[in-house]
């Protein structure tokens, strides 16, 4: 087979094949053999079907499916012999097949149409300036956290009146215009838990309530939109969704969350029996642990920011064209021109954000390796067996387990993907140095809720 390359634009070019008999030949007659011994055809004997009547029946489809799998293979091996870094894959010209006489095979002419991948440099410096925003974690912060702690570990007491940020158990009814209950309507046991209303209307109208009592409320103002009310009665979206008005809601029991009282027992809830023996220990325990979680978000966020400065200098050319052209013709469902043309510039940023991080990968040698894959996946063997309590697998039997997941295409690039992405930010902040800046916590969320 011969392959002759022909650039058609600045990212751009096409490949021109040209198979003789001598390449395909050889595989044609191989597969078509095979066929004769398989074939039980009416009026011949298992392996007797003359080879006229095989290649009559089945020649050309042999043909085509054998001059496809060299075409798949020699592309791929031109291109990963040359160090042709394409996006998307190859696609073929739209008058790549014209001249082709598949009757009378000779000599066959293919094209196929690349995108290339931009060649571009980046430069880790200092003199990026990106800072890191760490949370600066006061008393008050770790106050929060202690009585959220508290809440998550109390206990559901049955109260006589309802607060604020009680949970109400009771009956939901369905009503008409007029407000009378619709017979054989929606009726459903439900809860509804007032910290969470997001109408302060209806929280004041269910708040200072006692069991037996009857509140008459706008369906939309007790849930999140139809899917929730949907839930609330035990039905499906179609069956709520002509509701327009107020539902009853017959209060049948009261829960209460009472936060676990600052002391022992909530020391060893949280940290294991006899961990922590005092509060002023088990305060800087929390605050030690909002510190270590929040270093993690405050290095993503770094790692994200100089990504981003990184973008912001770096000039990344597309093919734009053939990508619009690629996108459409391999989507797995239809794709109109004109929604690739709607959406193409978000899919663009993210390609050249993706080709910046594998740049940076390949240059500073932060690629996961083998062994690396290896140990990770062992890591979170063992991880999974600790979840539940149980002896992790040691030796034959753990490098079985991590074998297996190793066997995965998914799981490999998720391991993979938290490698480096683990290595990048360690490198970021090894090479770049960056200067800390203590921020509030709310600024921090604000922080990570910008793109």
């Amino acid at each position: 087979m011969n392959i002759e390359r022909e650039e058609t634009g600045a990212l751009t070019a096409t490949l021109k094949l040209t198979l003789t008999p001598e390449d395909y030949a050889p595989g044609v007659e191989k597969a078509l053999k095979e066929q004769r011994r398989n074939a039980t055809w009416p009026g011949f004997r298992p392996g007797q079907v003359p080879m006229t009547i095989v290649k009559k029946r089945v020649g050309k489809a042999v043909l085509v499916h054998e001059v496809e799998r060299l075409i798949g293979d020699r592309l791929n091996s031109y291109l990963r012999d040359n160090g042709v870094r394409v996006l998307g894959q190859p696609l073929p010209s739209h008058d790549a097949t014209e001249a082709n006489d598949w009757d009378n095979p000779g000599e066959l002419k293919f094209k196929y149409d690349m995108g290339l991948a931009p060649s571009f440099e980046v430069e880790l410096d200092p003199k990026l300036g990106v800072e890191m925003a760490v949370v600066d974690v006061t008393e008050e912060l770790v106050g929060r956290e202690v009585a959220d702690m508290q809440r998550r570990f109390g206990r559901l007491a049955t109260v006589d009146r309802s607060a604020d940020k009680d949970m109400l158990l009771g009956d939901l009814i369905e009503l008409d215009a007029t407000g009378a209950v619709v017979p054989g309507g929606l009726m459903n046991r439900t809860t509804i838990s007032l910290e969470f209303l997001k109408d302060d209307n209806a929280r004041a109208l269910l708040t200072g309530r006692a069991p037996g009592e009857e509140v008459v409320v706008a369906a939309d103002a007790i849930s999140d939109g139809h899917d929730d009310l949907a839930r609330m009665f035990n039905t499906d979206h179609d069956r709520v969704h002509h509701l327009a008005g107020q539902v009853r809601f017959r209060i049948e029991e009261i829960k209460r969350l009472e936060p676990l009282p600052l002391g022992p027992e909530l020391f060893d809830r949280v940290y294991g029996q006899g961990a922590v023996a005092d509060e002023q220990t088990f305060r800087a325990r929390v605050k030690e642990g909002l510190e270590a979680m929040f270093q993690r978000d405050a290095e993503r966020l770094f790692k994200r920011a100089v990504m981003k400065r990184l973008h912001e200098q770096v000039d990344i050319g597309l093919p734009d064209a053939f990508l619009k052209r690629w996108i459409v013709e391999t989507s797995e469902k239809p794709v109109a021109p004109e929604d690739v043309e709607q959406g193409y510039a978000g899919y663009a940023e993210g390609l050249k954000r993706q080709l910046l991080e594998d740049r940076v990968v390949e240059k500073y040698g932060l690629e996961a390796k083998g062994e690396e894959l290896d140990a990770f996946a062992k890591r979170y063997v063992a991880d999974q067996f600790g979840q539940y309590g149980m002896p992790a697998p040691e030796g034959e039997e753990l490098q079985r387990m991590a074998g297996r997941l190793l066997t995965d295409r998914d799981q490999i690039k998720r391991m993979r993907d938290t490698i480096v992405d683990r290595k990048l930010t360690v490198h970021f902040r090894t090479m770049l140095q960056p200067k800390e800046r203590r921020v509030s916590y709310e600024e921090f969320v604000t922080l990570a809720r910008t793109p």
